[in-house]
C-alpha cells in the first residue's frame, strides 16, 4: 500500500494544503483541455455506427493512402528535426563567441522568428520563391538562373520540408541555447591544458553534456512537424498526402464526415510521439555512459 499511487497522492496534498491552491487551476485546464479530448479521441476512434470496434484502425492499416499519409509524416518530420536541430545547435554554439548586446539583440530576433508559422509563413515562400516570386525572378533576370529549371519545386515536398526547417530552426535554437550557455568555456579551456584536443574534448566531455538537450529536442521538433498543418495545406492545398491534412479533410469531408477514422488517425499519432519519448529518454540513459 506504501507504493499505492493515490495514498501517495493524498499524502502530499495533505503535506502541502494550501500550497496546492494555485495549482488547481492548471489541474482544470488540463483536465479540460487535454485530458478530457484526449479521452473522447480515444472513444471515437473505437466508436461508429456499428458500435464499439476497431474497424476504423484495420481500415487505415489495410488503406495504401493512410499508410502513405503516415509514412510522409513520419519522414518530413525526421529530417526536419535531424536539419533543425543541427542549424538551431550550430547557431546555439556560435552565438557564444558574440558580445553581450547583441546576443540579446539575436535572441530578441530568433524568438520572434520562432512565432512566424502558419499560413502568413506559405504566403511569404510564395512570395519569395514561387514560380513569379521575387528571388525566382531576380535569379533568373540577374543570375541567368531558371530556380525551376533545376528541379526545385517549392509546391512539392522540397518546399514542405524547407518550411518547416524554417520555424523548426529558431525553436531548436531556442531550445539548445540553455544547453550551449552551460557548457561553459572554461571547461573548454580546462581539458586543453590536461591536453585534449577539440575532438577529444566534444567526444569525450562536450556531446555527453548536449546530448540530453538535443534528444528532447529533437522530440519536440518531431511534435512539432508531425502536428503542422496550416503551412503544409496553404503551401500544397492537399496534394500531398500528410497525416495532418488527411485527418483535417476526414473530419470535413466532401460529401460525409469520418471522424471515427480521423480519430483513429489522430490516436496513431499521439502513439508515434509516446514513442519518440520512450525513446529519447533510453537514450538519455545510455547516453549517460558517452563519456566514461
Amino acid at each position: 500500500m506504501k507504493n499505492n499511487p493515490v495514498t501517495q497522492l493524498g499524502q502530499e496534498l495533505r503535506r502541502g494544503g494550501i500550497l496546492w491552491v494555485p495549482f488547481i487551476p492548471l489541474i482544470v485546464f488540463a483536465l479540460a483541455f487535454e485530458i478530457l479530448p484526449m479521452g473522447y479521441i480515444i472513444y471515437s476512434s473505437i466508436h461508429n455506427s456499428e458500435g464499439l470496434n476497431f474497424q476504423s484502425y484495420t481500415q487505415i492499416f489495410h488503406s495504401k493512402y493512410y499508410v502513405i499519409s503516415l509514412k510522409n509524416s513520419l519522414l518530413v518530420s525526421v529530417a526536419v528535426g535531424i536539419i533543425g536541430l543541427f542549424i538551431g545547435t550550430a547557431g546555439a554554439l556560435a552565438l557564444r563567441s558574440v558580445g553581450e548586446a547583441w546576443r540579446e539583440k539575436l535572441l530578441t530576433l530568433v524568438n520572434m522568428t520562432s512565432n512566424f508559422s502558419g499560413v502568413p509563413l506559405a504566403f511569404a515562400y510564395i512570395v519569395l520563391l514561387g514560380v513569379n516570386g521575387l528571388v525566382t525572378v531576380l535569379m533568373k533576370e540577374k543570375m541567368g538562373l531558371d530556380l525551376y529549371g533545376t528541379g526545385f519545386n517549392l509546391f512539392s515536398w522540397t518546399g514542405i520540408v524547407l518550411v518547416y526547417i524554417y520555424f523548426s530552426v529558431p525553436l531548436a535554437f531556442m531550445l539548445m541555447y540553455p544547453a550551449v550557455y552551460a557548457l561553459r568555456q572554461d571547461i573548454q579551456e580546462a581539458a586543453q591544458i590536461l591536453g585534449a584536443s577539440r575532438f577529444h574534448f566534444w567526444r569525450k566531455i562536450g556531446l555527453p553534456i548536449l546530448l540530453p538537450s538535443m534528444l528532447g529536442s529533437f522530440t519536440l521538433l518531431f511534435a512539432n512537424s508531425l502536428g503542422a498543418y496550416a503551412t503544409a495545406y496553404a503551401l500544397t492545398n492537399s496534394n500531398n498526402s500528410l497525416v495532418s491534412i488527411t485527418i483535417a479533410n476526414l473530419v470535413t469531408g466532401d460529401i460525409f464526415p469520418e471522424p471515427s477514422l480521423a480519430s483513429a488517425l489522430a490516436v496513431i499519432m499521439a502513439g508515434f510521439l509516446v514513442v519518440s519519448i520512450i525513446i529519447n529518454e533510453k537514450l538519455k540513459k545510455q547516453g549517460g555512459g558517452i563519456g566514461q
